[in-house]
């Protein structure tokens, strides 16, 4: 992903989240290249974690600090099965 995460694109986002949790295991969604990120783009990566409970973890790569900010208000890092990395590795 990359540029802007909004209700112009996040549909987009929320149907490759919804293919990827749907099959459980490990889902990483790498963040470095986005620059803003607004509701209905959380709403979609906070549902994906909602999905993976119990069955796999959600992966939340490099985002920048404003988006970080954002993934700390909503607590949505301190979920059981998800993670905030630096680096995809």
């Amino acid at each position: 992903m990359s540029g802007e995460v909004d209700a112009s694109n996040a549909a987009l986002l929320g149907k490759a989240l919804a293919a990827e949790t749907a099959r459980g295991g490990e889902v990483t969604v790498d963040l470095r290249d986005v620059a803003f990120l607004d509701s209905t783009g959380l709403e979609h990566l906070i549902r994906a974690a909602r999905d993976l409970e119990g069955t796999g973890r959600l992966i939340l790569v490099s985002p920048q600090q404003p988006i970080r900010r954002l993934f700390e208000l909503v607590l949505l890092d301190r979920r059981s099965n998800v993670e905030v990395r630096d680096d995809p590795a």
